[in-house]
């Protein structure tokens, strides 16, 4: 998009539309007299095609012209999205209040009566004027907000993606050291071992960064292929065993097969965020649950945990990008780098389906649903239920 460069200090540019000359002369001099720079145009075609080479900053357009007058000039500048924003005061008789309303109805910002009266015409035309300066001003400031916004999306992606070898490096190493065990007390032992699952989370984030900024710009193409749910569901469970028996936690995966057309490696990867969520936030000796339903065309999941519950102002927040739960109050607080769930609704979204959060009094998805389930309360201290549907 290309910066808007605005002069507060500069006079306004109007562009006065009338099919009399004599209309148009003594409006051009009651505005170049007063400081504005002044176009004419003679009739709405005339206009459409002057207010954007012009670059005008307000349109002070007759009502009554041959060939295109200024009612059917006004709903083409209001509608075309290049011109919506420029301010239209249409000139009308006194009396005709009719014609007034219809230019108000078709876009007008404001109006003028005939025969004018000089301090009205400067007072609605610097109103004008300031308002689309305001305008500008904050496409200007969105245009730069935009700009930087990109430049550290670019950085961050940069260095992210050059963070991914030396963390590889660095986890071979410790491969390679654990091979010689024989050479290492237990202690050293344990001191490898947790470098090297730091190591690894290190590289889950990496990957969910560059994966969430792929997803986010349309760059990750999906490999879709027909697969199994619940035989994702239970491989996804299988890889988190030894993370859920540090918490004595049982991972329960119904045994319903549910046929949907879904990238699997991705598709995996959200199951194993689900229940690596639900290990992070439940309680020891508890049960996580997951279900998997089929109607009609669409496959529901659902990752049932017994922990302390999201709050309803957070139903939003978690899927957002670094998103979290704040749990400087809590007695058992939980690290989480907020990628997870971002990643989980970027897949979902792609494949088609929609993904949200439900406590056991309420029903508060990501997007919209009926309004008498939304209306409840959550409740914290019962469990979350994370859930996603997919298209079959």
């Amino acid at each position: 998009m290309k910066t808007i460069q605005i002069d507060q200090n500069s006079p306004g540019r109007i562009l006065v539309v009338d099919d009399e000359p004599k209309n148009r002369e003594l409006l051009h001099d009651l505005l170049e007299v007063n400081g504005y720079a002044v176009i004419e145009a003679e009739d709405g075609n005339d206009a459409l095609t002057k207010v954007i080479s012009q670059n005008c900053d307000v349109v002070l357009l007759d009502v009554k012209m041959p060939r295109m007058d200024g009612l059917e000039a006004c709903r083409r500048l209001k509608a075309d999205i290049s011109t919506a924003h420029i301010p239209v005061l249409m000139v009308t008789a006194l009396t005709d209040r009719d014609q007034r309303d219809i230019g108000i109805e078709a876009g007008a910002n404001d109006y003028l009566t005939k025969p004018i009266d000089r301090r009205d015409v400067l007072l609605r035309v610097r109103n004008a004027v300031y308002a689309k300066r305001l305008y500008d001003k904050v496409q200007q400031d969105l245009t730069k907000l935009r700009e930087l916004e990109i430049m550290q999306d670019n950085l961050t992606h940069m260095i992210v993606h050059d963070m991914r070898s030396p963390l590889m490096a660095v986890s071979w190493s410790y491969d390679l050291i654990l091979k010689e065990k024989n050479l290492l007390s237990p202690k050293q032992q344990e001191f490898i071992s947790m470098g090297q699952n730091c190591c690894s989370e290190l590289i889950e984030m990496v990957s969910s960064l560059l994966d969430i900024s792929r997803m986010e710009s349309g760059e990750m193409p999906l490999k879709q292929a027909i697969s199994d749910l619940h035989s994702i569901a239970q491989t996804a469970a299988e890889s988190l065993t030894s993370l859920a028996q540090k918490k004595n936690l049982a991972i329960q995966v119904s045994a319903k097969t549910a046929s949907v057309n879904v990238d699997r490696d991705i598709m995996h990867r959200v199951f194993v965020n689900l229940l690596g969520n639900a290990i992070k936030f439940s309680p020891a000796n508890s049960t996580i649950q997951v279900d998997i339903v089929c109607s009609g065309e669409t496959a529901r999941v659902t990752v049932t945990d017994q922990g302390f519950g999201i709050p309803p102002e957070y139903h939003v927040k978690i899927f957002k990008k670094f998103g979290q739960v704040d749990s400087s109050k809590k007695e058992h607080q939980q690290h989480s780098s907020g990628l997870g769930l971002t990643f989980c609704k970027l897949a979902v979204e792609a494949h088609g389906g929609n993904i949200g959060i439900e406590s056991p009094s309420t029903l508060r998805p990501f997007l919209p649903v009926n309004s008498e389930a939304a209306s409840s309360e959550s409740e914290a201290g019962k469990g979350s239920t994370f859930w996603f549907t997919i298209p079959k």
